[in-house]
């Protein structure tokens, strides 16, 4: 049986370490191995998208995990009508609705290469006759040694539960205990998935989980290292349910999309165990007194507005059609008022104002941010280059230096803002220095220090250019004085 690829702690560098890469690595716990060979495999994945499809295809799969607990769902009145009587006709529906969207977002994530490659291996498989040849089948989907094996034995499974499901809603009557049992097969389905697994409240992703917010990094970077951590969780996880219910809309004329139901029942449940984790886990770590207050405060306001949207609005789903869309709103503004107030806290004055949340995550300031840092790591690393050139190795090891400072200000800052498809040649320098002999002495080492640097100054200098091209950025014109400004004083720290 294959075994995760293990997991070192980092050596010792004089490299700055990316912080949120070590925290959604330390978050993962016994999967990181998993998900870091996840992570290679959808780098490589050539689908337009595909880290947007890989979140709705997971968030449909813990919205499964919670909508199958129907006592605790949300959006099932029990005072309508006691569980042990209702028929799950309507429950059924919303299951087969989510897993058939969860099978389109899995062929999507295929590639028809693998897709075909695995489809017919599967058909050679069920043509085997006897006991061995079948017993090597279910044990081959049991190890699922890749991602794409893994997705293709999940979605194959969703596709014979959904087959199932079509069957039973046959039935005159579809009672609780036969929607449990359902339930209990898709748990089963996605639980036991090597490589899909639904993330904890606490769990992140690389992939999709990052602060877009230039503000919120910038305040995040000057938390105390032992409760940065824990806001920044805080903060993953709001922004994460205001992701999910960006999902919830639906036609103007047509009905509720039955896998709204589902989304809903998700964010509820992931609201509350949001606020559990403020009372528990940050309150009496928090630091100050204020702060502590401050937290306490959001779980209960987080506490208090979800259980009137659930009892107020989502048990009028069935009946409303416009429930789903009151529901959500009610909720993005909950969770947008809680990254305000957890802001204020943190930093009294930063988030005031009109419209505190906007500024915020403004796009055109992250973009500016992201655009300014991008031209001045591009000139830091061509000046470098000059100097290898020149075989002025004293003012390129000063560079150098730079170069290494700035990494860690922008690890913590605008590598959060680039797009997951820009990551990998970021990644790569970074570990290029990170290897780099100290001082690179020999011209060999020089020669291919000098062809590194001109590679990834032309990555910035194209990055660069993307960013520049954003509709964010539209009318406003590059601050040169202001990089010149950032870069002088790096430099200065090398000197």
């Amino acid at each position: 049986m294959s075994t995760a690829p293990v997991v070192h702690p980092p050596r010792a560098s004089r490299v700055p370490r990316d912080f949120y890469e070590d925290f959604v690595r330390f978050s993962q716990g016994s999967q990181a191995g998993f998900l870091a060979e996840r992570e290679r495999w959808l780098r490589a994945l050539p689908v337009e998208a595909r880290e947007e499809l890989l979140f709705e295809f997971e968030m449909l799969l813990r919205g499964l995990e919670r909508y199958v607990h129907q006592e605790d769902n949300g959006v099932t009145d029990a005072q309508e009508q006691p569980l042990v009587t209702r028929d799950f006709r309507e429950e059924l529906k919303d299951i087969r609705a989510t897993l058939s969207q969860a099978i389109r977002l899995a062929r999507h994530l295929l590639d028809p290469d693998s897709d075909q490659k695995l489809q017919f291996r599967r058909y050679v498989e069920t043509q085997l006759a006897d006991d061995r040849g079948l017993r090597s089948r279910i044990e081959g989907e049991r190890k699922q040694e890749t991602p794409q094996e893994s997705l293709f034995v999940l979605r194959q499974s969703f596709e014979s539960l959904r087959n199932l499901i079509d069957h039973l809603l046959q039935l005159p009557v579809c009672g609780l205990s036969l929607f449990t049992d359902v339930g209990n097969l898709v748990l089963r389905e996605i639980v036991l998935n090597r490589y899909f697994r639904p993330c904890r409240l606490t769990e992140f992703r690389l992939e999709y989980d990052r602060l877009r917010s230039a503000r919120l990094l910038e305040l995040l970077a000057t938390v105390p290292a032992e409760t940065r951590p824990l806001f920044t969780t805080v903060y993953l996880g709001l922004f994460r349910l205001l992701h999910c219910l960006a999902y919830v809309s639906q036609d103007a004329q047509g009905p509720i999309p039955r896998r709204v139901r589902v989304l809903l029942a998700l964010v509820r449940s992931e609201a509350l165990s949001l606020v559990g984790y403020l009372k528990n886990e940050i309150a009496p770590r928090a630091g100050p007194k204020p702060l502590q207050a401050a937290c306490l405060r959001a779980a209960r306001d987080i506490a208090r507005e979800t259980e009137r949207i659930a009892r107020d609005i989502l048990v009028e789903l069935d009946r409303d059609r416009a429930a789903a869309a009151r529901a959500s709103y009610a909720f993005t503004q909950l969770f947008q008022a809680q990254v305000v107030a957890l802001t204020e806290a943190l930093a009294p004055g930063s988030a005031s104002g009109e419209a505190p949340f906007e500024q915020l995550v403004s796009a055109t300031e992250s973009a500016e941010r992201l655009r300014r840092d991008l031209w001045v790591f591009s000139q830091l690393c061509r000046a470098a280059e000059g100097h290898l050139r020149g075989d002025n190795v004293p003012a390129a090891e000063a560079v150098i230096s730079s170069i290494v400072a700035f990494l860690g200000y922008f690890q913590d800052g605008s590598y959060q803002l680039l797009r997951y498809v820009d990551y990998e040649a970021f990644d790569r320098f970074s570990a290029l220095l990170t290897e780099l002999p100290w001082p690179p002495e020999g011209p060999a080492v020089r020669t291919r220090l000098i062809e590194d640097l001109r590679g990834f100054s032309h990555v910035l200098e194209n990055t660069f250019s993307a960013v520049s091209r954003r509709a964010q950025l539209r009318g406003f014109n590059f601050d040169r004085d202001e990089a010149e400004r950032l870069r002088d004083r790096f430099l200065a720290e090398g000197r």
